[in-house]
């Protein structure tokens, strides 16, 4: 209707600027936005000084995304009606929207200054503060607009967000259900709700919430993609799939939807099918970080270490630690030549990891390079006595100087052992039983072996007493947590938990003879004694051993089996030349593998998995099968 008598006033009027803004007006409402803008252009034209169609022009600029413009016709608006705030508002926005928050938000505090009682300013002041990342001083801002209207329930949502950014998660999610109860349809809070609960680690509650939403509508491809991240962090694999599938269906063209549904396919056992998928996700997404560090995992856990290590380069602990030494002049790529250059390997992520990784120090020795180590305090000594690097400096000291080259450990696979890693999407055509291409290295040339390190005597005569102390031979370590919980753990970057089910594997331990020794560091006040009443027997605890790495090393020496989840004793076991039985979630971690009941980076431990279903029956039925046989 609006339209109509719009096209009318300009056909009986073309050069009444009053006409053309109406025309321009309600071709905005009908979301023709190039042809609002040529009329209200005119407009403008035949009215200069007319602040009202002025900024009905900046509005449709912005719009239309031209945020330049709006910004100039804004301030044009205001030149003519300095008093009336909006303009002035709208050309701070405008600013914003060009990436200039910084020089927008002095504006907007002038303007709430001058008119403290409108709570639009404070509202969007706090959305410049919010995207400038000072989350403290939008979370005021967003409080001051519900002072003034407490029923702004945008005020009230983008509150909520503020406060999440802050890992306020319980006041984050009292404004989302806020919003809820106003407006219940409204599917941003209810999506927000599901991420907070996510991020707080309230898996279940997050499930719950998300088929809340469902029932109010179908169609919301995130509430698909959060209920699958509900679903895999409970071990629930195959129902996260479903989940991830439908998610992607919904959303064809979202690269985040297609990545989450080819990670959930490979961890389901679906390799070649959730490669193809994931080509998709690139070609939508080519150069996104995530898609890379979810490849390299991927790669690793099914044996292709040559386009796992070029991935690896993308890890999240490079990207952090990169920025932190900028000014190094980090390399992930060594040269041709390395004899007599001066190479410093520095540390990254945890002590395991540093093990792991130093491992590769003989290979870059062999290569003619003298090797620097700055390595984590804690195991700066045990890296010294394993005599694979020319000095060992902890990472306390002042950072050494001089170094021609420098590297984190973490890279060290893909510059010693490079060879072509696969374009992430074919460049030509391949059989059709395997139409993603793969370079599997696997175990050729086999994996460089773990670092050998011997236990002081000392701390060996001390540990032997104390074994001797806690019952008769055989001694066999148990370690049933590690990684940080679920609940111990905040915002969206997930750092993986590992914990076994104490009752069910103090069943486990029933058969086995011998003395069992906790090593599990800082226990649950009554885990050990869980574990003992599970399993029907006294379990010694050594948990407090854990403080002293070097008493450790020698404990995990003299035992004669040790079973745990993955964690920084696993590796010292391993460089006592001491084999182990490893208890490994679902979905693995990558130096575990994805499938099967042995790794090639641990050659003699033996391997027991949950299941995709999240249940632990199975392998702990396997490990009391095995464990009955210690003699």
């Amino acid at each position: 209707m609006a339209l109509a008598e719009g096209r009318t006033a300009v056909r009986l009027a073309p050069t009444h600027p009053g006409a053309r803004n109406l025309l321009g007006l309600a071709l905005l409402q009908t979301g023709q936005i190039p042809e609002a803008v040529t009329e209200l252009e005119q407009a403008a034209r035949l009215a200069k000084k007319n602040p009202a169609i002025l900024g009905n022009l900046a509005q449709a600029y912005a719009i239309a995304g031209r945020h330049a413009d709006a910004h100039q016709s804004y301030r044009r608006a205001h030149r003519l009606a300095p008093a009336h705030w909006a303009y002035a508002q709208g050309a701070a926005i405008a600013l914003a929207q060009q990436g200039r928050a910084a020089e927008a938000e002095p504006l907007m505090l002038r303007l709430t200054e001058r008119f403290p009682l409108e709570s639009a300013l404070w509202y969007n002041l706090g959305n410049m503060q919010r995207n400038l990342q000072r989350l403290r001083d939008a979370e005021h801002s967003y409080r001051t607009a519900l002072r003034i209207t407490p029923t702004d329930i945008d005020a009230r949502l983008s509150l909520g967000s503020a406060l999440h950014g802050q890992l306020q998660f319980i006041a984050a999610e009292s404004s989302y259900r806020e919003c809820i109860q106003a407006q219940p349809d409204w599917v941003p809070p209810r999506l927000n709700l599901i991420s907070v609960l996510i991020d707080d680690g309230r898996f279940s509650q997050a499930e719950q919430e998300c088929h809340a939403l469902m029932t109010r509508t179908q169609n919301v491809p995130e509430a698909y993609r959060f209920l699958g991240a509900a679903l895999g962090q409970q071990g629930k694999l195959a129902q996260a799939l479903e989940a991830y599938q439908t998610a992607a269906a919904l959303a064809p063209g979202d690269p985040v939807a297609r990545r989450s549904f080819g990670g959930a396919l490979v961890e389901c056992g679906h390799l070649l099918g959730g490669l193809r998928v994931l080509t998709v996700a690139a070609d939508l997404e080519p150069d996104a970080l995530a898609l890379k560090q979810l490849l390299s995992m991927i790669y690793l856990a099914h044996g292709m270490f040559a386009d796992g290590w070029s991935a690896y380069r993308s890890r999240p602990a490079f990207v952090r630690l990169s920025e932190k030494w900028r000014q190094a002049d980090i390399t992930q790529v060594l040269p041709t030549d390395l004899s007599g250059k001066q190479v410093l390997v520095r540390r990254e992520q945890g002590l395991g990891d540093e093990l792991f990784f130093l491992r590769q120090l003989p290979l870059l020795k062999a290569r003619g390079a003298r090797v620097t180590v700055y390595a984590s305090a804690k195991i700066a000594e045990l890296i010294r006595r394993a005599r694979v690097a020319d000095d060992v400096q902890a990472d306390t000291a002042p950072p050494p100087e001089g170094a021609d080259v420098q590297i984190f450990c973490g890279d060290l696979p893909h510059a010693l052992e490079p060879c072509p890693s696969s374009p992430i999407k074919p460049s030509a055509p391949l059989p059709a039983l395997r139409d993603f291409p793969m370079r599997n290295s696997v175990w050729f040339p086999p994996p460089v072996a773990t670092l050998r390190i011997s236990a002081l005597p000392d701390a060996v005569q001390r540990m032997r007493e104390q074994l001797r102390l806690a019952g008769p031979p055989p001694y066999v370590g148990i370690t049933w947590r590690a990684g940080t919980a679920a609940s111990d753990q905040v915002g969206a970057d997930w750092v993986l938990s590992k914990k076994l089910p104490i009752a069910a594997l103090g069943t486990a331990l029933r058969g086995c003879r011998g003395t069992l020794i906790a090593l599990q560091r800082h226990p649950v006040p009554a885990e050990i004694n869980a574990l003992s009443a599970a399993c029907q027997r006294s379990v010694a605890d050594c948990s407090t051993v854990n403080d002293h790495l070097e008493d450790m090393l020698a404990l995990l020496e003299l035992l004669d089996d040790y079973v745990g989840v993955s964690n920084t004793n696993m590796h010292l076991r391993a460089a006592t030349g001491r084999a182990a039985r490893v208890l490994v979630p679902n979905p693995a971690e990558w130096r575990w593998m994805h499938d099967g009941n042995s790794s090639p980076w641990f050659p003699g431990f033996r391997i027991y998995r949950q299941s995709m279903q999240g249940d632990w029956s199975a392998a702990l039925a396997a490990l009391a099968r095995d464990l009955a046989k210690i003699g």
